[in-house]
């Protein structure tokens, strides 16, 4: 948890950062599962690339969940298999994806959260103690990243924000602390947590690695 004096600084640092707004709502179900597992961590080119490959080849074919459960079938669940399935989605081997796709897939069957309506109430419901440690792979940031997709007003505590914040106030954060502080600091800026989320992580993005910055861990 950050104090009264951290937070100061994080306000003030936040401030200097240029405004960028990213308004994008997942318009689509299946669309909005595979951008979980493909965003996080991966460069922007190979996320536009996977969802055109989808877009161009696999939309006609898989519109619900039951067909993206079928095509999962089709595929053994191995690293062979999956690296099969992620060629056959997206046009890359991100075998790990795949795995992790699965998982989501069922965690969202056992929940009985099979379209954009019921994916849009879960967002808005959920915690992330209701996500993480649930689907291997995918932790704290994937879950913040998932339902700012679907509306929510909040932020992704990326490596990208997690070095911000840290270089901000001069020591090593964890993503909760990371959320809780930008939350305020957006609060205290009259913004919201999604559009101070988009203009640091494009500020973040955009500086050359700084020898020496403050670097934490991060489960994704």
């Amino acid at each position: 948890m950050l104090d009264e004096r951290e937070l100061a600084m994080l306000v003030s640092r936040c401030r200097s950062v240029p405004l960028t707004q990213n308004e994008y709502v997942a318009t689509d179900f299946v669309v909005a599962l595979l951008e979980t597992v493909m965003d996080y961590q991966n460069a922007t080119t190979t996320v536009r690339r996977a969802s055109t490959h989808f877009e161009d080849n696999r939309w006609d074919e898989i519109r619900t969940l039951d067909d993206l459960e079928g095509v999962l079938a089709r595929f053994p669940a191995d690293r062979d298999g999956n690296d099969a399935l992620a060629q056959y989605l997206w046009g890359y081997h991100h075998w790990r994806r795949a795995q992790e796709l699965r998982g989501l897939v069922a965690y969202f069957r056992e929940r009985n959260v099979t379209d954009l309506g019921a994916l849009r109430a879960w967002a808005i419901a959920s915690t992330t103690d209701d996500f993480v440690g649930h689907i291997k792979g995918l932790g704290t940031a994937v879950y913040h990243g998932l339902v700012m997709r679907l509306g929510v007003e909040t932020v992704k505590p990326d490596v990208h924000i997690l070095r911000f914040v840290a270089d901000a106030i001069g020591r090593p954060v964890n993503e909760l602390e990371t959320v809780e502080a930008l939350e305020e600091v957006a609060e205290r800026l009259d913004l919201s947590p999604r559009t101070l989320d988009w203009s640091l992580w494009e500020y973040q993005r955009a500086l050359p690695a700084a020898p020496g910055s403050w670097t934490a861990g991060t489960s994704l």
